[in-house]
């Protein structure tokens, strides 16, 4: 069989080359636009440059902590403003000993970002704790408060931003949460900073051993009051939470009522691993920490899901 050589048209190689090169280069700014706080280094930061540690995969991604924007009117849900909407979940985890605390003080401040790629953008927001913030608490919105804002109006920033603002009086541990809500994607870029009022570079705590399950303490189960999402009842020597309001509903006969525990009259001590759980329910609500069995397993929420399928989502973690 005879080969012919095929004799491309110069014109149509080169308008390819300009259309597959701005294919690439249209991909690469999407993928790469992102940033991260480094004036003071962030949470994130200093988990890439091995400060903190046990942070998970963010050490090598300190620049893509990326979530819904419009905070606090919608955006990540509290409890994940750290991860960007639980990304990286190592960082949405809180204590007073957890986190390596960067040395600053009230006043005058420049913040700086370094941006892996400048996107367009439409403001930057500074946040910081109350004074009478709970630092063993997952960050949630009520905990923050608006101290410095910059209006981009949609332009395209520098590779180095950097933003004077003054900081409110603050002693002790604080956070700052430092927003970068871009303007042509419905995303925003989340880094929170753990700082010590006092002045000095404070060293992460060793991580704590965790505690042994205290003994459930719950009220006795009444059918004349009302109960709310997370409430415990203790009913038949048994501890049940409240999946969402009730009045009436017999815990062990409702599913508005999931099985926590034995209650302090409760039956037989089991083998002392995990209290007993309810069989998983892909109709119920669950919240971080709450405890289901699933295919003779035992999983734990780490934040709030409803139809994902312990072993296969990543809300649940094997007990």
């Amino acid at each position: 069989m005879e080969l012919r050589s095929v004799k491309m048209n110069p014109i149509y190689v080169i308008i390819g080359g300009f259309i597959m090169l701005a294919l690439t280069l249209g991909f690469s700014m999407n993928v790469s636009a992102h940033g991260y706080v480094d004036g003071p280094s962030s949470r994130a930061v200093l988990c890439q440059e091995g400060v903190n540690k046990d942070c998970g995969a963010v050490v090598y991604e300190p620049q893509s902590i990326e979530g819904p924007g419009d905070f606090p009117n919608a955006g990540v849900p509290d409890g994940q403003i750290a991860s960007g909407g639980g990304v990286f979940p190592e960082l949405d985890e809180q204590g007073e000993d957890r986190w390596a605390k960067v040395g600053m003080s009230s006043g005058a401040y420049t913040f700086s970002w370094t941006l892996t790629a400048a996107h367009a953008t439409e403001k930057w927001d500074y946040y910081i704790t109350k004074e009478d913030w709970d630092p063993n608490s997952p960050l949630k919105r009520s905990d923050l408060e608006l101290f410095c804002s910059i209006d981009d109006g949609g332009k395209r920033p520098d590779f180095q931003v950097e933003h004077d603002c003054v900081i409110p009086d603050r002693s002790g541990y604080h956070v700052i949460l430092a927003y970068w809500e871009v303007a042509d994607t419905a995303n925003a870029f989340y880094q929170v900073i753990d700082a010590n009022f006092d002045g000095d570079f404070v060293e992460p705590g060793e991580p704590e051993e965790p505690e042994e399950p205290e003994e459930p303490n719950a009220p006795a189960w009444d059918a004349n009051s009302v109960y709310l999402s997370g409430d415990e009842v203790t009913y038949d020597g048994k501890v049940y939470r409240a999946q969402w309001w009730t009045q009436g509903d017999t815990p062990g006969e409702s599913n508005v009522w999931a099985l926590v525990g034995e209650g302090e009259s409760g039956g037989d001590e089991g083998d002392g691993e995990d209290p007993a759980a309810p069989a998983w329910n892909a109709s119920l609500v669950y919240t971080k920490g709450d405890l289901i069995i699933y295919d003779g397993k035992v999983y734990e929420a780490l934040w709030w899901t409803q139809g994902e399928t312990p072993g296969d989502a990543s809300v649940w973690v094997l007990r």
